[in-house]
């Protein structure tokens, strides 16, 4: 048995045509559900993007949330325990952070290779003369505004783009190994995390006649004080537009897998780490306050065997699951060294259980929030239905 797991960073739940928005455009990922066991309460439990890693990689929620740092050294994690099960394991990622500054989420796997030039990754030294962006205060701060240029400015084509090359290095990767008797490729693609630049075509199915200024990587805080109401509306809009080129691209790693001849034996997640606000709550970002649009999740299911195709599940679901459920979707005991805490999803989609716990926590590291006022901010999601909002001081107590 082979896992194909697709990673989409800060792709928001309700950002899918399947899971109810009825205006923007992701046939693929529409398709993809009517196939596949859908959970709408799967919830971010350690925010954000590298504390959720830790949680997807380890199984295990932290002390009681992993905080943003390296992986260590000495954690036993799932990609270590399916080689030890010699399933060849792979990395595929433009995800920066994941190994830049020697953050070593590349160590478990047999193999990785990385996309270089999304968002901070210090990929290129490139002089040029002048650029200027009208409303750089509007945007995130001048030195990304210059790497982003410097990343960007020899970029013609679609496939130029980085979701289209991981998208490209996936499917080329299956193609070579897919005479193995089982791997697990973890594909992480940053987008549709900003800069929301994509190639103008998907602009234009959603916003053709913007003439103001197109803020697409707006700095973080309260809305109503960065972006007035007609740029909040085309920011939103560039999301919408980075999600579909997303959609496109994750299509072709489908493709490959059918192409292959792949699709009976090959388990297929496909999943977003968290969401972004577009202001709602007057914030533009993420972090602060942990609402639904930020902690809610994209996850689906494939499993060859049909299991729960086009079955949608309310059971609270968290990252730690995830490790879990694949080791035990391939037969194989995660150690008990690996002391996983999170609760594997396959009895939930065979019908045995209905739900694996009352409540669902998500909370991020203390860090300063100035438009916040607080120090880090978290959330309670019950299976009864009700949420509650927690907060901490500045200094993180």
């Amino acid at each position: 048995m082979n896992v194909v797991f697709i990673m989409n960073d800060t792709w928001r739940y309700d950002h899918v045509g399947a899971n109810g928005n009825d205006w923007i455009r992701t046939p693929v990922l529409d398709q993809f559900a009517r196939e596949s066991a859908v959970f709408d309460r799967s919830y971010i439990a350690s925010f954000a993007t590298i504390p959720c890693r830790h949680d997807l990689i380890k199984g295990r929620f932290g002390n009681p949330l992993h905080e943003w740092r390296p992986l260590e050294w000495d954690a036993l994690t799932m990609p270590e325990v399916l080689r030890e099960n010699d399933v060849v394991s792979m990395l595929i990622n433009d995800t920066p952070h994941m190994i830049n500054l020697g953050y070593g989420f590349d160590r478990p796997f047999h193999a990785w290779e990385m996309i270089r030039g999304n968002e901070v990754d210090r990929f290129r030294t490139s002089w040029f003369a002048d650029w200027k962006l009208e409303g750089l205060e509007k945007f995130n701060t001048a030195a990304r505004m210059a790497l982003y240029h410097r990343q960007s400015m020899e970029r013609t084509m679609e496939d130029e783009y980085c979701a289209p090359l991981v998208m490209k290095a996936s499917a080329d990767w299956l193609e070579r190994n897919a005479g193995h008797d089982g791997f697990f490729l973890w594909v992480d693609s940053f987008d549709p995390h900003e800069p929301w630049d994509p190639p103008q075509n998907y602009v234009d199915l959603y916003y053709p006649d913007y003439d103001g200024i197109s803020v697409f990587w707006p700095r973080y805080g309260r809305s109503s004080d960065i972006l007035t109401p007609a740029e909040q509306d085309h920011a939103a809009k560039l999301f919408a537009a980075e999600c579909t080129m997303c959609d496109t691209h994750v299509g072709r790693v489908l493709e490959k897998i059918d192409n292959l001849g792949l699709r009976h034996n090959t388990i297929v997640i496909i999943m977003s780490d968290h969401g972004h606000y577009l202001g709602e709550h007057d914030r533009i970002g993420k972090g602060g306050a942990l609402y639904e649009e930020v902690s809610c999740q994209i996850l689906m299911i494939r499993h060859p065997d049909g299991i729960a195709a086009g079955k949608r599940f309310q059971a609270l679901v968290q990252s730690p699951d995830l490790p879990v459920t694949i080791m035990d979707m391939l037969g194989i005991e995660p150690p008990p060294e690996m002391e996983v805490q999170g609760q594997s999803l396959l009895p939930i989609m065979t019908g045995e259980r209905r739900s694996l716990r009352p409540v669902a926590i998500s909370g991020g590291y203390p860090h300063p929030m100035p438009w916040e006022g607080v120090g880090s901010m978290g959330a309670l999601f019950s299976d009864h239905g009700w949420t509650s909002i927690t907060a901490t001081g500045p200094t993180g107590r």
